[in-house]
């Protein structure tokens, strides 16, 4: 299915900008006259956005999938990724990109075939939680003051599309879409989506067309940051006291209109930042931020209630590094960090050049799970450091940590997935004093563990060895009768 819909876009060299807010909102807290519904804590969604591997030369990256056959690999979407014309015309559908290279996916869809240029963007939705839920995902595209069609995209199957409209978001035009998931005769029947599984595609690839000038391209880029922006927001409710996905969907959150949309009050709208002081202007603003660059900030200059900090997150906010580093300077105190969060995703970042890299702080007005993906911390004493929460917990997922690190029992519990622990300014040390789960961790050689809370170790390795009961004890050395081996 191809939406032929087509915006305006800006430049020649238009950068795509888009956000993954990982919907965790989750279930009715309500009951509707119309609807008798059963409140089900437990649903969670994350909303996952990839792109193919492109290799240096200049040819994309194969796998072989068990169903589909050879197909192209995926990695995480790049953001700010520079979107040229196309070149060629569309022929049709070419090599398929199978998604059950992904665990918990399935379902393929196909690239364009005939064209050079399309920006690959596949958006899928997996259900992190406990309960089956009903997704739909909403999708805005630039739109500018331009009234000709000079952008396209392609849609996945099994989706049911509704186009809202053009809709006037913070000050811009989008051209705005719902798509709400129908599932296949054979997965997912009726939009059913499991715990553990994730949705087909809605969203596939992105293009400029080829007669697109320099006129279209200024007048597509409405807010004039230089970016071709699409937004992009996951919403799931629970399957329970409902018949179908559109009534649960709409009872939850309400109908998708021009005046109902994740962007109405402007604060989901990602901001792209390059500077430290675009940075910080756009999180006190309550946005979220992708980097389009490393970032410096010299010296710290806010306050995290205990010291010095780089930039502070307080409202749930996503960080997207894209890649970058996020230099601090000027926060070499003990109670100095580089970022100070209260909740929210950070992503695809390496930290540096403070005391504490990323401190969490719980208590505020604002407070929620932290959630870090692919970080690094360098340079820094503390890696992650937590004195004040409410019991909100961590979740790290293929992050890589060096130095020492350390968080209160008030964190909650902590989940380290797929993550990598060694030595930084001289410590290779960790004292967690909340129960903590280390699921396929692997830990440089002489790195330590005080265990003063709960741990437990799934499929971890020391310097490469798998641990187990036995030598479990090389790397948990203090409080060693709190250390469990699954496996």
């Amino acid at each position: 299915m191809k939406i032929k819909r087509i915006l305006l876009t800006a430049l020649c060299m238009v950068l795509v900008a888009a956000l993954s807010i990982a919907g965790t909102i989750a279930y009715l807290t309500s009951t509707d006259e119309d609807v008798n519904v059963m409140v089900m804590p437990g649903v969670e969604i994350a909303q996952h956005e990839y792109e193919r591997v492109l290799k240096a030369d200049g040819t994309y990256e194969m796998v072989t999938s068990a169903k589909y056959g050879e197909g192209y690999k995926l990695q995480e979407f790049t953001q700010a990724k520079p979107i040229y014309p196309i070149t060629g015309s569309i022929t049709g559908w070419g090599t398929l990109v199978p998604f059950d290279q992904i665990e918990g996916a399935s379902g393929a869809q196909a690239v364009f075939a005939g064209i050079e240029n399309a920006q690959d963007k596949f958006v899928l939705v997996e259900n992190t939680g406990k309960s089956s839920a009903y997704v739909r995902t909403i999708i805005a595209l630039e739109y500018g003051s331009n009234t000709k069609d000079i952008i396209g995209i392609s849609t996945g199957d099994f989706w049911k599309w509704n186009n809202i409209g053009i809709v006037e978001i913070d000050g811009n035009n989008y051209d705005v879409f719902e798509a709400i998931y129908n599932g296949s005769d054979t997965r997912h029947v009726d939009g059913v989506l499991p715990a553990g599984e994730y949705t087909y595609s809605s969203l596939g690839q992105v293009y400029l067309s080829a007669e697109a000038d320099n006129e279209d391209l200024e007048a597509l880029d409405g807010n004039k940051n230089g970016t071709y922006d699409i937004l992009v927001f996951s919403q799931a409710v629970q399957t329970v006291g409902f018949s179908d996905a559109e009534t649960a969907l709409d009872a939850a959150f309400g109908d998708i209109t021009a005046t109902n949309h994740p962007w109405i009050d402007g604060t989901n709208i990602p901001a792209v930042a390059s500077t430290a002081d675009q940075l910080v202007a756009a999180l006190e603003e309550g946005k979220s931020v992708i980097l389009t660059d490393d970032v410096k900030i010299d010296p710290a200059g806010m306050s995290n209630a205990y010291g010095k900090t780089g930039i502070n997150v307080k409202n749930g906010q996503t960080i997207n590094g894209n890649g970058h580093t996020l230099d601090i300077k000027g926060a070499g105190g003990t109670w100095d960090s580089g970022i100070n969060t209260t909740g929210g995703l950070i992503e695809n970042i390496t930290v540096t050049g403070s005391f504490r890299g990323i401190f969490i702080n719980h208590n505020s007005a604002h407070s929620e799970r932290v959630v870090l993906n692919n970080v690094t911390t360098t340079g820094t004493v503390y890696t992650i450091s937590c004195d004040q929460g409410s019991r909100q917990g961590l979740t790290a997922t293929d992050c890589k940590f060096y130095g020492w690190t350390s968080y209160a029992a008030t964190l909650g519990d902590a989940e380290f997935i797929d993550c990598t622990f060694g030595e930084g300014s001289g410590y290779a040390y960790m004292r967690p004093y909340a129960p903590t789960t280390f699921v396929g961790c692997d830990f440089e050689a002489g790195f330590q563990i005080d265990a003063r809370a709960a741990v437990t170790f799934e499929n971890c390795t020391i310097d490469g060895v798998a641990i187990t009961a036995d030598n479990v004890g090389t790397l948990v050395v203090s409080n060693t009768a709190n250390a469990t081996v699954i496996g």
